[in-house]
């Protein structure tokens, strides 16, 4: 950087002096009540390098000031990443004037076991609150979801914020707010997430919008919610059609077993999902054949089923079967890919990690 200057002050300097060639006629200067006579090369000489010398020193002191911010940040994401939350947190402190340190501040402040807390009136970008938000939303839901609409009050571009109030309308049930900020979220998407962003779409859409929202859902790349959806409307046609998708998806195991839970089964899926067994797992067949009494498919199976749902099809009598349906309904069928946890039922959303559609059959537990 320091020979590109030099080289610049040096080719200035040549231009100067063939300038100064072509001019020797002299140039009277006048400032206030002082007045001097000079050639006129050289008063446009003085010109340039006063010129150049005062960008250089500016530059030069915005180049102090860029260094001695990179050597604070540097240090304290040292300390974070090497585990001294306390030091990191005194050298991240001191550079709060910058919003985008915020994030930073609040993961030590959570490492080291405190509330996290911000002054969130200076800044204008919304990223603090969003950053508050985020590491208080498993403590406090409505205090997140006032933090991340004061975020996206000061700067609507806040496509995190806008993801996370999402996630949060949706656990409160306030489903149609959801879906509105989704499409929003979309269009402002880069396009590499759109995809991921348009299947959240098609899920939000069959939770709020049921039978109307049919032909744009088909539209939308496929979860195990809308295929799940679309295997239970009146079309048979269009149904079948999206329960062998699931198929091709490899959601299969989902899509039937929410089938079963919401108790949407019909002829066509029962026809399909015989067909295609191989290519379930034995406990989602069990469970089907459980939920349908098809008892003496159930027997078939028991030998090869894990544990608990093999004890479900050991009771002895048709009653006692009728109870096991009720006991199905209390395993843990469901582990989210993202972050393991387990879970009773479906939902699109994992309440724990706020990953969208991530939650697959594990075959009881």
């Amino acid at each position: 950087m320091i020979v590109l200057r030099i080289f610049i002050f040096v080719s200035v300097l040549l231009l100067a002096l063939i300038f100064a060639y072509y001019n020797l006629q002299g140039v009277k200067l006048v400032f206030f009540q002082y007045s001097v006579e000079m050639p006129l090369f050289l008063a446009i000489l003085i010109s340039f390098v006063a010129g150049f010398l005062i960008a250089f020193m500016l530059s030069e002191i915005k180049s102090l000031r860029w260094k001695r911010y990179t050597e604070k940040l540097k240090k304290g994401l040292s300390y974070m990443w090497k585990g001294y939350p306390s030091k990191a947190e005194t050298e991240l402190s001191k550079l709060l004037n910058n919003e985008e340190i915020t994030p930073l501040v609040v993961n030590v402040q959570k490492a080291l076991g405190k509330i996290p807390s911000l002054k969130t009136e200076k800044y204008k970008e919304g990223i603090a609150e969003t950053a508050l938000a985020e590491a208080l939303l498993r403590e406090d839901l409505e205090k997140s979801k006032d933090l991340l609409e004061k975020a996206l009050g000061k700067q609507w571009k806040n496509l995190k914020a806008r993801k996370l109030l999402r996630s949060i309308y949706f656990l409160k049930g306030e489903r149609e707010k959801a879906l509105e900020l989704q499409r929003s979220i979309i269009s402002d998407s880069e396009k590499n997430m759109r995809d991921n962003e348009k299947r959240i779409l098609a899920t939000l859409l069959t939770e709020v919008k049921g039978e109307e929202s049919i032909t744009e859902v088909e539209k939308l790349p496929p979860t195990p919610t809308s295929l799940a959806f679309l295997s239970s409307i009146q079309d048979n046609k269009r149904r079948k059609k999206s329960f062998s998708r699931a198929f091709t998806e490899g959601i299969q195991n989902e899509v039937l077993t929410i089938l079963i839970e919401k108790n949407a089964l019909n002829p066509e899926i029962l026809e399909i999902a015989e067909e295609n067994k191989k290519s379930i797992k034995k406990e989602v067949m069990a469970l089907l054949y459980l939920s349908v009494g098809m008892y003496e498919k159930l027997e078939e199976l028991k030998e090869s089923l894990r544990e608990p749902i093999k004890l479900i099809t050991d009771l002895g009598n048709e009653k006692a079967k009728e109870c096991g349906k009720e006991i199905a309904l209390l395993l843990y069928l469901w582990e989210c890919s993202a972050c393991g946890k387990e879970f009773k039922k479906y939902s699109p959303l994992c309440s724990n990690c706020l990953e969208w559609n991530k939650l697959r059959v594990k075959g009881g537990s």
